[in-house]
């Protein structure tokens, strides 16, 4: 009888289950591509050697290294697409999957692109599975013909003109309104940018936020990448942590992407705290905040870095070396503290709702 009250899976669950399949793929691709960028970037900005320019094989063969990072980071969107509809659909969506995070990278999309891309794949695979009937003799065009032909249209077609242009009117107008603050309260824009960078991690906001930060750069206007590259640091470093000192609230899976989003704070890669995202969505608004915090406590504490710079190294070319780690500490507590608190709850809840199904089970 207890077999028969089984929980079935509800389309939320489902949902969950594709959004992690999609963001266990992709963690591997960011962390080696992530890597290998940031070594390339580190060992150029400590020797000051041009590596482009440099006749020297050892600059020659780190210059490779970026490039081969730059590959694995590019493949970030179509990774993610095509395996959050493969969690969804099955091996038929990897394809479509494929090119829809391809069109996502390259209309500027950022990783919320890439998902929703990924989204619509999935479900429209599993549609065209469930309906589309053909003769026995021709089953085998559903999968290997039909679904990526049409599917993939569909799709590239949805997002090119009714997805993607209002995502790119968003990244236009919040870098517009960047840009206006500049001049005025440095801190105030460094909470900004610090908010919007924790808030995607990776997608259009966090883009925007960057891209901006990057072109005042260029104008010689260091604050505003100072603030945003500190804020990459500031998520998964303090959920990272929050798995290691209360790992009870955390399944073995988030405990190894914590270990993992730790590793990948340090050389300025925010897309760490992804799985956990998915697994809390609340987070989102706990990883803005800490990731303000830090932004603004660095600018307010005056403490510049003279490079588009992030993770460890950042820390290293800071103008204030114990401010910068002070102004890290404090965001990253914040986060680990409110993201124990709340994966606690979340942990607790669980555990009463399966209590009470096993009490349901016994009556029975």
């Amino acid at each position: 009888m207890a077999l028969l009250l089984k929980k079935e899976k509800t389309e939320i669950d489902k949902l969950r289950e594709a959004l992690m399949t999609g963001v266990s793929y992709m963690i591997p691709v960011i962390v080696a591509g992530g890597m290998m960028l940031a070594f390339g970037s580190l060992f150029e900005t400590l020797t000051g050697v041009d590596l482009k320019e440099s006749n020297s094989l050892i600059a020659q063969l780190i210059n490779d290294l970026k490039t081969f990072g730059l590959y694995g980071l590019t493949l970030l969107f179509p990774v993610i697409a095509a395996f959050v509809g493969f969690g969804l659909a099955g091996k038929p969506a990897i394809a479509p999957g494929l090119i829809a995070g391809m069109l996502a990278r390259d209309m500027q999309m950022g990783f919320l692109g890439a998902l929703l891309g990924g989204l619509m794949v999935g479900y429209l695979v599993r549609w065209m599975l469930a309906n589309i009937k053909l003769p026995k003799e021709f089953r085998s065009l559903l999968p290997m013909v039909i679904i990526p032909l049409i599917g993939s249209a569909i799709i590239l077609f949805v997002m090119k003109y009714i997805v993607g242009y209002p995502l790119i009117a968003l990244n236009t107008g919040l870098e517009n309104w960047l840009v206006g603050m500049s001049g005025g309260n440095k801190v105030l824009m460094a909470a900004v940018l610090g908010a919007m960078v924790g808030f995607d991690l990776g997608g259009p906001i966090n883009k925007a936020a960057i891209t901006v930060s990057l072109g005042l750069f260029a104008q010689g206007i260091f604050e505003p990448v100072t603030a945003s590259h500190i804020a990459i640091m500031i998520a998964p470093f303090g959920i990272g942590l929050s798995t290691i000192f209360a790992k009870q609230y955390y399944s073995k899976e988030l405990q190894e992407n914590g270990r993992a989003a730790l590793m990948m704070s340090c050389v300025g890669i925010s897309e760490g705290a992804i799985p956990f995202i998915l697994a809390n969505p609340a987070l989102i608004i706990i990883n803005s905040i800490g990731s303000a915090i830090s932004a603004a406590m660095v600018i307010m504490f005056d403490s510049i870095v003279h490079a588009p710079a992030a993770g460890i190294l950042a820390l290293i070319l800071s103008s204030h070396f114990f401010l910068y780690l002070l102004s890290i500490a404090t965001g990253v507590a914040f986060v680990a503290v409110c993201t124990t608190v709340l994966m606690k709850r979340q942990f607790n809840k669980q555990a009463t709702d399966a209590e009470s199904q096993q009490q349901v089970a016994k009556s029975a």
